[in-house]
């Protein structure tokens, strides 16, 4: 990339040409294959990337280890700069979606730039800003598992059976099919239009009003039971979200607390 090109890169936009000139003679230029892994979770790190050519993808690593998809960044885009801020294990992965060009900078050289370009210091605050809204709402949806699909796994045939009861006894559908046999049950033995088989005081209609109470009172506390615990699960989860989220919100307000830093000791005012 030529020193003019590299200033249309929104850190750079502001430098001139000698200090363009200058930041690219200390980067060095680094290209990776389709699918290679540039950065890895949990490693530790010294270099930011500025990418020149390709696409990268961000990603981190959910309760069940599976890769989720946090951002696309494109030529001009940068990353690495977490870690670089504290020395930190690298708190996601980058890989390439296809043939990627980056120009690396280790950290003091980094930090050296952003002392001299305090609006690249401010682009890399809003750009870290962005990432941790994103990072709570990926973090809020997807890095711990839904509980209704844990407890649809814990689901035995039995609780299966007790919540369809449940819900059948609890609806509008049954309670007026329910009134419409008693109904129908009364007039027929009161008028006699055909031979009594339950006079009054209906004895049979009460004994089998009895098995039914007894048999769904069971089925109900089955089905409470498990929504119980289905509840417990739920308030696990957001148990491990919220300390997830405090955790990742904590480290990057630091960081950008770090980048304050280096923006209030250029400017004259803070001296």
């Amino acid at each position: 990339m030529a020193e003019i090109q590299l200033r249309e890169v929104p850190l750079f936009s502001e430098m001139d040409d000698q200090e363009v000139a200058g930041i690219r003679a200390i980067m060095t230029e680094m290209k990776f294959k389709a699918g290679q892994t540039i950065v890895r979770e949990g490693e530790l790190g010294n270099l930011f990337y500025v990418i020149t050519d390709g696409m990268v993808q961000v990603s981190i690593r959910d309760a069940s280890g599976r890769d989720v998809p946090l951002q696309e960044i494109v030529p001009g885009g940068f990353f690495g700069e977490l870690s670089m801020l504290t020395g930190e294990p690298r708190s996601a992965r980058v890989y390439a979606k296809d043939h990627v060009t980056v120009l690396a900078l280790e950290r003091d050289e980094f930090f050296a730039f952003l002392h001299k370009s305090p609006s690249a210091a401010i682009d890399v605050l809003i750009e870290l800003g962005g990432r941790l809204h994103t990072m709570d709402g990926i973090l809020r949806r997807t890095v711990s598992r839904n509980a209704n699909e844990v407890d649809k796994e814990r689901l035995t045939f039995g609780q299966h059976i007790a919540d369809v009861v449940a819900d059948t006894m609890g609806s509008w559908p049954f309670i007026i099919f329910q009134s419409t046999l008693l109904a129908i049950w009364i007039t027929l033995n009161v008028t006699a239009w055909v031979n009594h088989w339950d006079p009054y005081p209906f004895i049979l209609l009460n004994l089998t009003l009895s098995f039914q109470a007894a048999y769904a009172a069971p089925f109900i506390m089955m089905s409470q039971n498990r929504q119980a615990a289905k509840d417990r699960i739920a308030a696990e989860i957001d148990h491990q979200v919220n300390a997830k989220a405090e955790l990742e919100i904590g480290l990057l307000l630091k960081r950008m607390d770090d980048l304050e830093d280096l923006v209030g000791a250029r400017t004259p005012d803070s001296r």
